[in-house]
């Protein structure tokens, strides 16, 4: 009797989380004024991240045994997915408002980009390093860290403005980037809980 090869959920996880990645830079690019363009990318990348994110889904149904525990990957997914919608609700409430990026927004979204880029290399080590990978996950959460001050910095910047359109503008989108590093933060948070899961 031969069985059906298993699929390698894992492998699939961290496929979506490398398109995350790319939107991601997407969005970074975006956030240093990219226009139309990076706007587009973001949008792109968010629809191939939910394609690859049901695929996982369905093989997560059928198989036998997962090298990670069955709900860390869920979870893992669903939240990883939450940052690009998030990136694109982000860049979609800019262009809603007519809002540029600024200096601010471009720090914020480098970080984030960066941020995004520390959990997927951890989820590439979560199976063969698993200490590295909640190193990584930390890095994630400290680039986030310093989200929240840029947030700060940008809302005493707009005080400091006579351009009150702008001002509420900036403050909206100013606010999508915190939901972005929120969203950051909770899959930091459960790749330390596989990471601990596993030991």
């Amino acid at each position: 009797m031969f069985l059906p090869a298993a699929p390698d959920v894992l492998a699939q996880l961290i496929a979506q989380g490398g398109i995350t990645v790319e939107g991601m830079v997407a969005f970074e690019a975006w956030s240093h004024g990219g226009g139309a363009d990076a706007a587009a990318a973001v949008r792109t990348a968010q629809h191939r991240a939910y394609d690859a994110r049901r695929l996982l889904l369905v093989d997560l149904r059928s198989a036998l045994s997962t090298p990670v525990d069955q709900e860390d990957l869920y979870v893992l997914s669903e939240r990883i997915d939450r940052i690009l919608n998030e990136a694109r609700n982000a860049v979609r409430e800019g262009e809603v408002l007519g809002w540029s990026p600024d200096a601010h927004a471009a720090t914020m979204g480098s970080r984030l980009a960066a941020a995004t880029r520390e959990l997927v290399t951890g989820l590439e080590l979560l199976r063969k390093n698993p200490d590295e990978a909640g190193r990584r996950a930390d890095a994630a959460s400290d680039a986030v860290h310093h989200v929240e001050r840029d947030y700060r910095a940008a809302m005493v910047a707009l005080l400091r403005t006579d351009d009150l359109r702008g001002a509420f503008a900036g403050q909206d989108v100013y606010r999508r980037f915190l939901v972005v590093s929120d969203a950051v933060i909770a899959v930091a948070d459960r790749l330390w809980y596989a990471v601990l899961r596993g030991a």
